[in-house]
């Protein structure tokens, strides 16, 4: 079986005020990197929502703000036949921990509410009860530490934007002593961190469910590690 390229961790100046990179522009500079796809992982949590000119509207067009990067690269990616997945980077209000959460659509992210405003073990709750995955993002990273594993399905192993050491060498350590599963993403923010990381997924793939089916059942992909560890 043949396996692609595909980013996993990816924000964009749309949705995300640390990105520089507007969505259809990653996708057009992951495409040329050689890969077949994307999750936008933009931030999830309550500097963005609470923001002067959003926290009067009604949730629903919150949520269409926040989606703009993600629809911004999903309809660049129709036009050149590149695969674009909506993914979420979660904090939760009563932590410092973030969260690569794969599975909720625009419907969920709507119907279920700020989300983030929830405990991290309601968080988990609410993603596992959905049949969703999370993942610790870069859980050694300065001042952070990995929360405990019962409240999340895996941690970024490799998180290769060079900015911020990640301490990798620590997470995966850490992911083979509890037996979580891992990730990798390359953490996009600007055009250099491109193509750095990810995971090789089958070209078969068309769908945020697909990805999660094929995780649960391989357990452990192969990942793409250019930096880090």
């Amino acid at each position: 079986m043949r396996l692609y390229q595909f980013e996993t961790h990816c924000h964009t100046a749309e949705s995300s005020n640390c990105a520089a990179v507007p969505g259809a522009q990653a996708v057009d500079a992951m495409k040329q990197a050689g890969y077949i796809g994307t999750f936008i992982t933009d931030h999830f949590y309550s500097r963005f929502f609470n923001k002067r000119k959003l926290k009067h509207l009604d949730w629903e067009v919150q949520v269409d703000c926040y989606l703009e990067g993600y629809k911004a690269a999903a309809s660049r990616g129709d036009e050149i036949d590149f695969k674009v997945f909506l993914g979420m980077e979660v904090q939760a209000e009563d932590s410092p921990f973030e969260y690569l959460v794969y599975g909720p659509d625009e419907a969920f992210i709507k119907r279920s509410g700020p989300f983030y405003k929830l405990s991290t073990p309601e968080l988990y709750a609410l993603m596992h009860d959905n049949g969703f995955l999370m993942f610790q993002a870069h859980p050694f990273r300065f001042g952070l530490s990995p929360e405990n594993p019962k409240y999340y399905d895996g941690i970024e192993i490799v998180n290769s934007q060079e900015r911020n050491d990640s301490r990798n060498k620590r997470a995966l350590e850490f992911a083979k002593r509890n037996k979580v599963l891992t990730i990798a993403g390359s953490d996009v923010h600007v055009m250099s961190d491109i193509g750095k990381s990810g995971i090789m997924l089958p070209g078969s793939i068309g769908s945020t469910q697909d990805f999660v089916d094929y995780y649960k059942e391989v357990e452990a992909p192969e990942l793409i590690i250019t930096y880090g560890i």
